[in-house]
């Protein structure tokens, strides 16, 4: 029998639990780029649960009472982005799922969390950024529906660049 996922918003006392999870989700992402392991500075902002729930709610998927995954749900997500005009958007942010409980819906099941309370809040729409190479991420945000957004996609330059895609799922007609 499949657990039960249990989403919920997170305890200021499991920042550092979810900063961890964070990095586990992430760090296999980048072992085929050059980068130091703890990330660098996106390893910094990766990790910075606390500055994030300063701008949005902190929620966490529980499976048999375990954090396995986690994101930052933004009622307002137009302070989020570098480009477009974003009224009435909610969005979300770091989604990441502990790499043992991956292939199990916890992702999901944070996903149709963020639609359902977008929906309730009367959002028009719900969006995220994401990169080229988080094709999991990807193919989970095309399968609920969500279409490419380009209009808040952007480039990030450097040794290792990165296309960063905006995605979005349109709430009301």
């Amino acid at each position: 029998m499949a657990s039960e996922i249990v989403i919920r918003s997170a305890d200021p006392e499991e920042y550092a639990i979810v900063a961890e999870l964070t990095m586990s989700a992430y760090r296999p992402l980048f072992a085929n780029i050059d980068m130091p392991d703890d990330l660098g500075w996106y390893g910094k902002e990766l990790r910075d649960v606390e500055g994030r729930a300063s701008r949005a709610e902190i929620v966490v998927a529980e499976v048999d009472e375990q954090i396995a995954g986690s994101l930052a749900y933004h009622d307002d997500y137009s302070d989020e982005v570098k480009a477009g005009q974003l009224d009435n958007y909610a969005g979300f942010r770091v989604l990441a799922t502990d790499p043992q409980f991956q292939g199990r819906g916890v992702g999901e099941a944070l996903t149709r969390w963020c639609i359902d309370r977008a929906k309730r809040d009367g959002r028009d729409a719900l969006v995220l950024n994401t990169t080229d190479y988080m094709e999991a991420a990807q193919r989970l945000y095309r399968r609920l529906n969500f279409e490419l957004f380009p209009e808040i996609g952007y480039s990030i330059g450097g040794s290792q660049p990165v296309e960063v895609l905006g995605f979005r799922l349109t709430l009301k007609d």
